[in-house]
């Protein structure tokens, strides 16, 4: 008897034509799922990627540490995370490699040429051309966006824009853009897919937690309201006071706050505090100095 259950979604076939369609691996998926698999670009097969776009958001995380639990981080980064073509810099990892759209102003663009490879790029190569804020004399520039651990590139044929990981936003509203908020410009690469952009970086944050032990972390103590913490999960209030923490980032690659109903919040470098919630959990896979300063603003 054929199979009603989709594996992906886990709904039920009605009817002879509701029926899930059976893939060549033996998993089942229904119309739905494949759609959605294939408007991401993915392969139409059972695969951590598939699950989880075609997965309730609540469950992703869940499913993220279900896939670390039954394989170890270094065979995750050789599957999810190969080198692209383009070289990086030694010890990068690429994260995210997206086709990507800025609008600037025309005059700010370079007459020359950029450098192609993100190992080339030094400080006089790096552009940082914004937004434009007017109607008139601006241009769409087409590029690649990549992402590792230690930045962010867009990488144009006549200028690069180079970000910190800690100034890019994320919305749950928009899925065609990712938003650079720095103290003086903003930035808004339009692309295909943004939530893929940050499950692939939320999953990376978890490999590279696994991989260097995050359960194995340190709470080093500064003073009476100060401390410094290193990669680990951080239980409140077991390991940490609850309430709002100012953050100083000594190594700004992932900062966490997961309330008690699992809804997770991402620190940013633009952020004025964090607010540690009691009942919930802090994941830090960078390292970061924490100061309290009052009283969680939702007690």
């Amino acid at each position: 008897m054929a199979k009603n259950v989709c594996d992906f979604c886990l709904s039920e076939g009605k009817g002879l034509f509701g029926r899930p369609a059976t893939l060549p691996d033996g998993h089942h998926i229904c119309k739905n799922c494949r759609s959605i698999i294939q408007s991401y670009g993915l392969p139409v097969k059972y695969d951590l990627f598939q699950t989880l776009v075609t997965a309730d958001p609540n469950m992703q995380d869940m499913i993220m540490g279900a896939y670390l639990e039954n394989n170890s981080p270094d065979a995750a980064i050789a599957k999810f995370y190969p080198y692209p073509a383009i070289p990086l810099h030694d010890g990068e990892h690429c994260i995210n490699a997206f086709k990507a759209s800025i609008t600037v102003q025309k005059s700010m663009i370079p007459e020359e040429d950029a450098v192609t490879d993100i190992c080339s790029i030094r400080k006089k190569n790096i552009s940082d051309i914004y937004d434009s804020s007017a109607r008139t004399n601006s241009e769409r520039v087409q590029g690649m966006l990549y992402e590792t651990e230690v930045a962010l590139y867009f990488m144009s044929q006549k200028f690069i824009n180079c970000h910190r990981i800690g100034y890019i936003r994320r919305s749950q509203n928009d899925n065609d853009r990712i938003s650079v908020i720095t103290p003086d410009h903003t930035y808004t690469y339009m692309v295909q897919h943004a939530d893929l952009f940050f499950l692939r970086e939320r999953f990376f944050q978890k490999v590279n937690a696994a991989k260097h032990n995050k359960t194995q972390h340190l709470i080093y103590i500064k003073g009476e309201n100060e401390v410094t913490i290193t990669p680990g999960v951080y239980d409140i209030p077991k390991s940490l006071r609850p309430g709002r923490y100012k953050v100083t980032a000594i190594n700004d690659i992932g900062l966490h706050m997961k309330d008690s109903i699992g809804r997770v919040k991402d620190y940013y470098a633009s952020d004025e505090h964090i607010d540690l919630e009691e009942g919930g959990i802090l994941e830090c896979t960078g390292e970061y100095e924490l100061k309290w300063i009052g009283e969680s603003e939702k007690k």
